[in-house]
């Protein structure tokens, strides 16, 4: 099982589209506004003080920046954050990806390159067999997403999360990548 680690220790990961990079003081104002976006801040709640350095022990933060051409957006526009987290209990495997873009990013297969990086870094690397995402139930895009990397519902959370208005709660739905269901086997029988 993976030990929590500190921020001094995030890995730069890099795709054929982006550099997944430890956050930077620079990062902050950028961040901020991409949050402040009505198509993100509708699934995402207000940053706290300390965004984006007030993460929990056990939870590693990227900064999602761009590659450059033949991709998307110009080298080095940061446009988006994805975090991962791990708990420390040895005898439950539990690890997570949050993951927010720019809406000028949606839809053009960023979001499954840097979910399926940072799931891969939480299986191959941190050593987790099952990693969880919980998106709003009704937030179709992400869900479409995560199906398309490997991720399957498990079952709907009712009333989870607090909705982005504060006015009520609504619907999540858990969904996870299990990597023994890649492999030849039951995981029943899986060490």
């Amino acid at each position: 099982m993976a030990d929590t680690h500190a921020a001094s220790a995030v890995p730069t990961l890099v795709t054929s589209l982006v550099r997944l990079r430890p956050i930077g003081a620079d990062d902050e104002a950028t961040l901020r506004a991409i949050l402040a976006t009505p198509a993100v801040s509708q699934w995402w709640h207000p940053p706290e003080d300390g965004f984006p350095f007030d993460h929990e022990a056990g939870t590693v933060r990227w900064a999602v920046e761009l590659l450059g051409p033949p991709g998307p957006g110009p080298a080095g526009a940061v446009v988006g954050m994805v975090q991962a987290y791990e708990g420390d209990d040895p005898d439950y495997d539990e690890s997570g990806i949050d993951i927010f873009l720019t809406p000028s990013m949606h839809r053009r297969g960023l979001g499954r390159d840097v979910v399926t990086t940072v799931r891969d870094w939480l299986v191959d690397i941190r050593g987790h067999h099952l990693v969880t995402i919980d998106p709003a139930a009704s937030n179709t895009a992400a869900i479409a997403c995560y199906t398309a990397c490997g991720f399957q519902p498990v079952g709907i959370l009712h009333g989870r999360e607090r909705s982005t208005d504060r006015r009520g709660w609504h619907d999540t739905l858990l969904m996870q990548y299990c990597a023994w269901w890649f492999d030849a086997g039951s995981a029943s029988h899986r060490p």
